[in-house]
């Protein structure tokens, strides 16, 4: 069946956000709160608070980013996209149904069929 390995978790997670621990500090708070009791735990937490309140904030940033700012400006691009060809389809509906006439299609070549023979079949043919 199915089961949680928190360790296997937690390793992937330090390993993607490892860059930021050696600029942030982080990895400097995490030995130092391997090495000490209780006192110097509770030191730690109350200098160390500042900084965990702006990674908290940079990570609810990078999720309100990838939850609703992007997702809103794909969806806006698509739908920009989609209003322009139902526009565009309705009107060249119209157009055709109140002049009788044939939007002309521009861009479309003649299509020629060729046969495409190489010399071993000329020969067998001849």
């Amino acid at each position: 069946m199915f089961s949680f390995n928190f360790a296997k978790i937690k390793e992937y997670f330090m390993k993607f956000i490892k860059p930021s621990l050696y600029l942030g500090g982080f990895d400097y708070f995490l030995s130092l709160w391997r090495a000490a009791d209780t006192k110097d735990k509770g030191i730690l937490i109350l200098m160390f608070t500042p900084m965990f309140f702006c990674l908290a904030g940079l990570i609810f940033s990078i999720i309100y980013f990838v939850l609703f700012v992007l997702p809103s400006y794909l969806f806006t691009f698509i739908g920009w996209g989609l209003l322009t060809a139902l526009f565009g389809a309705g009107g060249k509906y119209f157009y055709n149904n109140i002049t009788h006439r044939e939007v002309s299609q521009r861009g479309e070549p003649e299509v020629v069929d060729v046969e495409i023979v190489t010399t071993s079949t000329r020969k067998n043919a001849e």
